[in-house]
């Protein structure tokens, strides 16, 4: 008994008032043996108490544990399952994507290969002996290509299928583990609604027994009561100490009514020593001192509030019990919602394996339909149709070329159209000048009616393509290469610049109109074009591919070209239109120091057009003589011009004020641009002053800059003025003088 006495001490499931009421061994020794035999019963039912609620605590600890490790695993489980969902999603927009590509690709091959069809047979007799050397290659390859393309989709499909199988496995282990939980569960509770109601039938009979206990004791204590009184007044004091212990015995009963009993039998042994004690106390009350029934009351009370803690523990338990069970339910739930996700995947990957399926048998269609199929379309079938050269006409003289070309280009479209002279002879050298032409102003002007009149006129081709402001690479513009379907997708601009090459179109004047070329940064999507048109002529390549392709378009064939480089020729032109508005883009330097810039203000009044004869279209290589003819003619003059100007106190402004000098590229397009000008019927004053107007006296060069006062661009006006009579003393820089007095009163208002 000391060692459990000792346990009861210690241990922490015990309140400390009632660790405390443990007695000594000095106050063990002192008892009498049957109060000592009665508290060892009692210590004894204690500790197997104390023993059982041990095991209780130890077997909960221990399903707390699982059920944190099956937590743990339900968490990683639905982790993974979401892992895989977000994967099947990803892989499942891909695969619409791409099928969304091939049903795209399908249809372009569909809409040209009746066409292809057609004209391949009409060249079919042409072509057998080399179709039949060409064969056993293009048989290999196309083998080879079907072999790699069949093995990269039986690895998809084989990794596709073990992951899925990886799926339906990991499915059924988590579907058996769910139903085994599921199962324990099930007993679990069973379990605890046996022991509840076992609990409550309990309660009930110890409630009634109590109550009809405790009613005959306190009847019984106050028949004896009242006996003791009537026979000895003495013991007044302490029968009112017992009445005042019954009174605390029937809250005890009350507050037994109110928590839940759960060690029944410890208590009825406990009822029962209690009996025993009243009982003994009744017979030794003459006997004992009223201190005696007070320390004995005292003890009882520690023993009730020690058995009502015990209760609240039991109770606390039983509700920790309950939540328990609570969050499995919610848990099966979690568990039960996975499993209809997991069906709901498993009918997408059911989905995804047909639409695999209908892709390869779309992706075998399409191969074998690429068969045989060039990768330029549109410029072999250009060999084909464009055969045998065009009739074309001399072009005459530069000024009666200029003033026939004002009369063509009257009547060339419906409505007519008035341009002066001077923007005719314009237009003519910067045709000599460059190949990229700007032509600005605001809307309505005549900006792309010039363009498509000149290629009427002249019996040329004009090709218009509308820029549009996402475009941001050349693939915008001249089209891009399919390495899946090996086929270059030609835009019309790439047409255009074959076709300028090609016999009927070789002699004659050929143009892109990029209508509305400032829509986005044409030092993106032209970049490449605007390099190659800087190079010599010999030279000028646009690289389309990054290797060879098997049978190239004929002009691709040349030497430099390598299969993959198209040859840029002289008679094409690039003419675009720009806009100045909100929505238009600036140009670089670069843009504008390469090309012929002309801006359009206003149309001329209407004159009587003369109907001109011949519709033949002009000869490039005529209109490139006459070019020559003229560049040599007035080279002289153009120097002595341009030497006037380098010595004179303007240029000096221009480099002291304005860091702005004559570059060799100035002087190079100076001596293009001046004599065609002057061959047309224009003077060197005028090409100069043009010239000078769209190179220097721009926005960023001399106007429109913030770092430049009144007075400077005064003293450079005075200095152009004294200067430009060694150029031109008949007639004044208009355009100069006229950008200059706006940038002056412009400057004038700020201040």
């Amino acid at each position: 008994m000391p060692e459990q006495i000792a346990r009861l001490e210690g241990h922490p499931a015990l309140p400390e008032t009632a660790a405390a009421a443990v007695p000594s061994k000095e106050e063990l020794d002192s008892m009498p043996d049957g109060t000592k035999d009665q508290f060892a019963e009692r210590v004894a039912a204690l500790d197997a108490a104390l023993t059982d609620l041990d095991a209780k605590r130890e077997d909960l600890d221990r399903r707390l544990a699982e059920a944190k490790q099956q937590e743990t695993a339900l968490t990683a489980a639905t982790a993974d399952h979401e892992q895989r969902q977000t994967a099947l999603a990803e892989r499942e927009g891909s695969l619409n994507d791409r099928e969304r590509a091939i049903e795209l690709r399908e249809l372009d091959a569909r809409n040209g290969f009746l066409a292809q069809q057609r004209e391949a047979l009409k060249t079919l007799h042409d072509e057998i002996r080399r179709l039949e050397t060409e064969r056993d290659q293009v048989i290999a390859r196309t083998e080879q290509d079907e072999r790699e393309a069949r093995q990269r989709i039986d690895a998809m499909r084989t990794a596709f299928r073990a992951e899925q199988q990886a799926d339906k496995d990991a499915v059924a282990q988590n579907r058996q583990a769910l139903e085994d939980d599921r199962q324990q569960l099930e007993l679990e509770r069973q379990r605890l609604e046996q022991t509840r109601r076992n609990q409550d039938s309990i309660e009930q009979e110890i409630r009634q027994r109590v109550e009809g206990e405790h009613h005959r004791e306190i009847m019984l204590l106050k028949r004896r009561i009242h006996e003791s009184v009537k026979l000895a007044g003495r013991d007044e004091a302490l029968i009112q100490r017992q009445q005042k212990e019954l009174e605390g015995f029937a809250q005890l009963s009350h507050l037994l009514r109110q928590h839940d009993l759960a060690n029944a039998e410890d208590l009825i042994e406990q009822l029962d020593a209690l009996r025993s004690e009243n009982r003994r106390l009744r017979e030794d009350q003459r006997h004992r001192s009223d201190d005696d029934l007070e320390a004995e009351n005292d003890s009882l009370r520690e023993r009730c509030d020690d058995y009502e803690q015990r209760l609240e523990d039991q109770v606390r338990q039983i509700n920790e019990l309950k939540n328990e069970v609570g969050s499995r339910r919610v848990g099966i739930l979690e568990r039960q919602a996975l499993e209809q996700e997991k069906r709901v995947l498993e009918q997408h990957k059911r989905a995804l394996d047909s639409a695999v399926t209908d892709l390869e048998q779309r992706l075998d269609d399409l191969t074998t339909r690429q068969q045989g199929r060039s990768a330029f379309e549109a410029l072999t079938k250009m060999d084909k149709d464009l055969v045998g050269a065009a009739s074309v006409e001399e072009v005459p003289t530069l000024d009666a070329f200029a003033r026939e070309l004002r009369h063509r280009i009257a009547g060339a479209l419906d409505a007519p159209l008035f341009y002066p002279e001077q923007v005719i002879r314009l237009f003519l050298g910067g045709l000599a000048m460059s190949q990229l032409h700007i032509l600005q102003g605001i809307s309505g002007t005549g900006k792309t009616s010039l363009a498509l009149a000149f290629a009427k006129a002249v019996g040329g081709h004009c090709t218009e393509v509308p820029v549009q402001a996402g475009w941001r690479d050349r693939d915008d513009l001249l089209g891009h290469f399919n390495a899946f379907e090996r086929r270059f997708y030609e835009r019309e601009c790439l047409q255009a610049i074959y076709r300028a090459g090609t016999e009927p179109f070789k002699d004659r004047i050929n143009i892109v109109l990029l209508d509305e070329m400032n829509l986005s940064h044409p030092e993106q999507y032209f970049a490449e074009l605007l390099s190659a048109l800087e190079m010599p002529a010999a030279r000028r390549r646009v690289v389309l591919t990054e290797s060879e392709l098997p049978d190239p378009p004929r002009l691709m064939r040349g030497d430099g070209c390598e299969g993959r480089k198209l040859p840029l020729p002289d008679n094409l032109w690039f003419i675009g239109t720009a806009n100045e508005d909100e929505t238009t883009k600036g140009f670089a330097d670069k843009t504008f120091d390469r090309a012929h810039v002309m801006e359009l203000r206003e149309k001329d009044s209407p004159f009587q057009v003369e109907q001109q004869s011949g519709p033949l279209p002009c000869s490039f290589s005529s209109l490139r003589r006459q070019f020559d003819q003229a560049q040599r003619k007035h080279r002289q003059a153009v120097e002595a011009g341009l030497a006037a100007l380098q010595t004179s106190a303007f240029t000096n402004r221009l480099k002291d004020d304005f860091d702005l000098g004559w570059g060799n590229r100035l002087e190079r397009q100076a001596l293009s641009f001046i004599p065609v000008v002057i061959a047309a019927g224009g003077s060197l004053g005028e090409g100069m002053d043009h010239l000078l107007a769209t190179r220097l006296f721009r926005a960023g060069k001399i106007t429109e800059r913030f770092d430049v006062g009144l007075d400077t661009l005064r003293e450079l006006e005075t200095a152009l003025v004294e200067a430009w009579p060694r150029v031109d003393s008949k007639n004044d820089p208009e355009t100069c003088l006229d950008r200059l007095a706006r940038e002056i009163k412009r400057k004038e208002q700020q201040g």
